[in-house]
């Protein structure tokens, strides 16, 4: 019988640990390299003493670039074989947390549950998921971390502090292979990160407490000799770290302070959702009986511990809790901070998994350790599949190194990295484009960034910058603010934490004839001016515009400018929404008698139909959406653009979409569509109420080649409830018929309806063809 549970534990323990290791090495590298693996990634070309003299300039020590280093030789250097070291270190994890549970089981209890279980919360923990899938020290911390509880909590190094060291020859050498291990992972995770020591505190202010408590019995020579024993041990881990350790300490002492200063009720928040979820922006809702759940169950542990195990309660809650107030006594609450909550989390899952110990009856544990499994079943299933698909779930370089590989052009284009630690994960992805690394010192100087700016800027026809850490690398914006006056922003679009912004050089402006407009009596546009009358732009590209304010008296209201594009109907085809000067001039900043110089770049999305499109602009209060009116109205006419056939098909992969389809109706094929509420591009999730007109905008493909027959007018139905429109494919404003369209060209066409509320289901039908779109919200 005892065989045949052993047997089963066993096939129980494996499946755990193959499920630990199935969440972690899933889609490794579906996710991009962010600046600090990039980081990571680079010094693999190093020498181990180079290694050493690069970490000794951050704020590292260099032990995990060196097992990262002997990884690489084995597995390569790909962001698979990195990140797969921090993935069998995730795996390694799970399986010492079951180790230190067996640990934990009381006297007489079934060795079962509590292990398995203590298992299970660790291999679906997310936060532990995460930093499994990032070439980076954190699951080494985490693991040397849970390697010195598990040494210190073994009962021959645990039980010397009471009895000392003697006795058999099984249980000494037990003793020595405890304290092997002991010396081994505080010396580990010294080498790993500086934030270990805290790690070390805990335990031996654990142990410390213990031997204070068995000191007050009677104890042979051995017992009262067991401290020198303990002392020594830490004397070996910190000799192991000895040569380092002057560098740690200028590190420490001198590395810029972070950190934000939070109340209490939020710092709370903050690390209980970090315990419980890591970075994961997919959260479930409502979020707080999770957070709830996330204290409650390791507090449920400690007291269960008191009641079967006391004399392992007071370690755990150390080895959970002093990380905990060192975040809180230094206000580290930032992402860059959060994580170094991974050397608590093992504590964590095991007092989660020690909830049960609080009751008494078997029944009731038995019931309580199943709703604990299911508590960490449904937490996995209700984030992870949104994580492993999350596009943004890492500061996106490879996304944008795949969009500028296609989107740019190297002769004529330039990427500005504005902070540093970005060049190396650039170079890992490097898409072919020259870059820029902006600016080279902190402080930076403001005459030196501008002088390279406009050298580097010289002949270029679009600039690319990708802004992160700015706070810290450019404080005073620099850099975007000399984009800003020089340039057109056509984009700026936020990939996890990483921006990209894209700027178009105008070359020489030609000042149009206009009559100014006054917008109250603070300020006139005076003028404007574009690269030609009429620009011509392609599909692909922006149009430019120039706008020049005058402001007659000080302003004390912020105002936004709205500049737009639209086609015959009246529809918004393009359209930049920013404060002045790319939010660099602020009109509450505006002064009697200057003069503002407003730089506009609308990007004209692929397959907007050739033709005249009308330009305007207005301008609204910031915080109600006011607009402010003049003698005309409340937009100013500035003329025309014209949009020309592009020479060469729109890259499919490239064009932003909502809804991905790919559906064929008839001869076209529908790429996919945007849908939302008609003035709320930016917010397409904003619920429909009856009365609200929705707009949608359809992505069309033509075959190439054209079949024969190819109709000259195809049109589409557009149902919604009990409303329905018919137009021609690329919009009844456009004039842009099929006879007219390319062999595999693709065409995107807008539609507007009104929804009644009768349905939110909407339903298109071409060419017989009918297809369900997904509800709307509403």
């Amino acid at each position: 019988m005892a065989s045949e549970r052993r047997r089963l534990y066993l096939l129980a323990l494996l499946a755990i640990l193959l499920l630990a290791a199935a969440l972690r090495f899933y889609r490794l590298d579906a996710s991009s390299l962010w600046s600090d693996e990039g980081n990571s990634w680079a010094m693999l070309s190093r020498s181990y003493g180079a290694i050493a003299q690069a970490a000794a300039a951050d704020i590292h020590p260099p032990g995990y670039y060196w097992l990262l280093k002997l990884w690489s030789s084995l597995f390569g250097a790909s962001a698979w074989a990195m990140r797969s070291f921090s993935a069998a270190a995730g795996v390694l994890l799970v399986l010492v947390v079951e180790r230190i549970a067996r640990l934990l089981a009381p006297a007489g209890e079934p060795r079962l549950w509590l292990p398995l279980l203590a298992a299970l919360v660790a291999a679906t923990n997310p936060l532990q998921i995460y930093y499994s899938q990032e070439a980076r020290m954190y699951m080494l911390l985490a693991l040397a971390a849970a390697g010195l509880f598990w040494a210190l909590l073994a009962q021959p190094l645990w039980q010397a502090s009471a009895e000392g060291s003697g006795g058999s020859f099984s249980r000494a050498r037990r003793t020595w292979l405890a304290a092997a291990g002991y010396v081994l992972c505080a010396a580990v995770g010294l080498w790993t990160h500086y934030s270990f020591a805290i790690v070390l505190a805990a335990a031996n202010l654990a142990w410390l407490a213990r031997w204070l408590t068995v000191r007050r019995q009677p104890l042979p020579p051995t017992g009262r000799r067991s401290l020198w024993g303990w002392l020594g041990l830490n004397a070996l881990a910190l000799a192991a770290f000895l040569s380092w350790l002057p560098v740690a300490v200028n590190s420490v002492l001198h590395w810029p302070k972070g950190g934000v200063a939070v109340g209490p009720a939020e710092g709370l928040e903050l690390i209980l959702r970090a315990l419980l979820l890591g970075p994961l922006h997919s959260t479930p809702l409502p979020l707080w009986p999770w957070l709830a759940a996330a204290a409650l169950l390791p507090a449920a542990g400690v007291a269960g511990l008191v009641l079967t195990q006391r004399r392992f309660a007071l370690p755990l809650a150390l080895w959970l809790g002093l990380p905990i107030l060192l975040m809180g006594a230094l206000g580290l609450f930032t992402d860059a901070f959060l994580k170094f909550l991974l050397t608590a989390s093992p504590a964590w899952c095991l007092l989660v998994a020690c909830t049960p110990l609080v009751v008494g009856r078997a029944g009731v544990r038995r019931a309580l350790a199943l709703g604990v499994a299911l508590f960490a079943a449904v937490l996995a299933l209700l984030t992870l599949p949104a994580y492993y698909q999350d596009a943004v779930a890492r500061d996106n370089y490879q996304g944008v190194a795949a969009y500028l590989a296609a989107a740019g052009d190297p002769a004529r284009d330039l990427v500005i990295l504005d902070a540093p630690g970005q060049q190396e994960v650039w170079r890992y992805y490097d898409p072919g484009l020259p870059f820029l690394a902006l600016p080279t010192t902190r402080p930076p100087a403001a005459e030196a960034v501008d002088a390279a700016l406009s050298a580097a800027a010289e002949g270029r026809r679009r600039i690319y910058a990708l802004f992160w850490a700015t706070d810290e690398a450019d404080a005073g914006r620099l850099v975007e603010s000399w984009l800003d006056r020089n340039a057109f922003k056509s984009l700026d679009v936020w990939q996890g934490n990483l921006r990209l912004a894209a700027y178009t050089l105008a070359g020489d402006l030609q000042p149009l004839p206009m009559t100014p407009v006054p917008l109250g009596d603070a300020f006139v546009l005076a003028g404007q001016a574009q690269p030609d009358s009429p620009p011509h732009v392609v599909p692909g590209d922006a149009a430019l515009v120039q706008l020049r304010w005058q402001v007659l008296q000080d302003v004390r209201q912020r105002y936004k400018v709205s500049v737009q594009l639209l086609d015959a109907a009246g529809q918004v085809v393009a359209q930049r929404d920013s404060e002045p000067a790319g939010g660099s001039r602020p009109t509450d900043g505006w002064r009697a008698g200057e003069q503002i110089l407003d730089n506009y770049a609308l990007p004209i999305g692929w397959g907007t139909p050739p033709g005249e499109y009308r330009l305007q602009a207005a301008v609204y209060d910031a915080v109600s959406g006011e607009r402010l009116t003049h003698s005309g109205g409340d937009a100013i006419a500035l003329g025309s653009v014209r949009i020309d056939r592009p020479q060469q098909a729109a890259p499919a992969a490239l064009i932003p979409m909502a809804q991905r389809l790919n559906q064929p109706f008839g001869p076209v094929t529908l790429l996919g569509y945007d849908a939302y509420r008609q003035g709320f591009a930016h917010a397409p999730q904003t619920p429909l109420q009856p009365g609200d007109m929705v707009q949608f905008v359809f992505y069309w493909q033509a075959p190439d080649p054209l079949p024969a027959g190819w109709p000259a007018e195809l049109a589409g139905t557009l149902r919604l409830g009990d409303q329905s429109i018919s137009a021609p494919l690329a919009g009844a404003a456009s004039g842009y018929p099929t006879s007219e369209w390319q062999p595999g060209e693709i065409v995107r066409g807008q539609v507007s309806i009104p929804y009644d509320g009768s349905s939110a289901q909407p339903q298109i039908e071409v060419a017989g063809s009918s297809f369900p779109l997904a509800p709307l919200p509403h």
